[in-house]
């Protein structure tokens, strides 16, 4: 007898929602980055690689300098993957059961709350650990003040604990490199180098915009999915980076309606003529966000316009066009020939909302 499993397995084939995600080119990707700035990069592989699965990331991304993650637990899954690479823990440990664990897995330790000063200094440690110490230069997230740095400085430099220690902070708004806040953040940029510490400032925007020096150990992200956090038309392919995830899901139906019919929940769009449409089996449950706004799909290399709102399992588009047999045939939803960006900006989000919202529901594939 055919198992539960093996029926939902059967039926989510041949629904065909699929992200085939092409290692090749986050290894080139990573190349591109090299190009641009000489110093050393750390690959920025948290939210499991920005949805594209951190076990397959990391063995494309062996070149990288270090790697860094957000949480505990995905270092602790990296360190598994990569016994030997530099790990920075980006959020930094919240307890002593972290800490003991940074310790074993010998991980880079992001400081940027008294309280994990006082963490360090209340242990008794044997061994050693490197750590970044984290200053607000004017994101406003974590980090101490820029006013507190030679003060946090001392008491860091005083911890017994510490083998190395670097400094670190974050742009928000580096793909705005001529604003008040960029300049500011420069600025303050400056204060911290001049301690004489290696230091990260730049992201992936940063890096593009030139705003990384030769020295900087650079946080790349995005951009190494073939991804650019920049407007147009300063885009990921402009700078010679490639999709690495490329997501399609198969049409499961087609309907000719009337001018005038409605599609779809709250009738969001009426047709202005009599047209076909074909119903394709993505949604918002696997990770197309239910949007006000709508994007295109790719079908033969044609763009291909999304009709009405989005469901929780299925999108219409209009297929008008086509006369030919439809259902089973795939579609582009973002990747190849369909830049990420593209759909991102028609649908009024950013390009990480949709990597890292895919769902459990799509099946990955290694493509090179």
């Amino acid at each position: 007898m055919t198992s539960q499993f093996q029926l939902d397995t059967n039926r989510h084939r041949e629904r065909g929602t699929k992200a085939s995600i092409n290692l090749d080119n986050i290894s080139h990707n990573l190349d591109v980055f090299k190009k641009i700035h000489p110093g050393k990069i750390i690959a920025v592989v948290k939210a499991d690689a920005y949805g594209h699965g951190l076990k397959r990331a990391v063995f494309a991304l062996e070149k990288a300098d270090a790697f860094a993650v957000a949480t505990i637990e995905e270092a602790q899954y990296l360190r598994a993957l990569n016994a030997s690479k530099r790990i920075i823990l980006l959020e930094g440990i919240f307890n002593a059961e972290e800490l003991a664990v940074a310790l074993a897995l010998k991980l880079d330790v992001v400081i940027h709350q008294n309280y994990q000063i006082e963490l360090l200094k209340s242990m008794h440690i044997e061994s050693t650990l490197d750590v970044w110490l984290k200053i607000d230069t004017g994101m406003g997230r974590l980090g101490f003040d820029v006013s507190e740095l030679d003060k946090k400085l001392q008491s860091v430099k005083e911890l017994e604990s510490v083998n190395t220690i670097r400094l670190m902070s974050h742009y928000a708004s580096s793909d705005k490199p001529e604003s008040e806040q960029t300049q500011s953040q420069l600025n303050h940029n400056q204060i911290l180098k001049s301690k004489g510490y290696e230091y990260s400032f730049s992201n992936t925007g940063a890096v593009l915009n030139q705003l990384a020096d030769a020295e900087e150990w650079v946080r790349v992200g995005l951009g190494l999915y073939g991804i650019s956090p920049l407007d147009e038309p300063h885009w990921a392919e402009s700078f010679g980076l490639l999709p690495a995830m490329h997501l399609t899901a198969k049409i499961i139906a087609t309907k000719r309606i009337k001018k005038g019919s409605k599609v779809g929940y709250n009738g969001q769009f009426t047709a202005s003529k009599d047209m076909r449409i074909g119903i394709v089996g993505i949604g918002y449950a696997d990770g197309y966000p239910w949007s006000n706004s709508n994007s295109v799909v790719m079908l033969d290399k044609q763009r291909i316009d999304v009709l009405g709102r989005v469901s929780m399992d299925m999108i219409a588009i209009d297929v008008s066009d086509f006369n030919q047999a439809l259902t089973g045939i795939e579609v582009t939803i973002w990747g190849n020939q369909l830049p990420i960006e593209q759909v991102a900006s028609d649908l009024k989000l950013i390009p990480y909302a949709l990597v890292c919202g895919i769902t459990s529901r799509v099946e990955f594939y290694d493509n090179q």
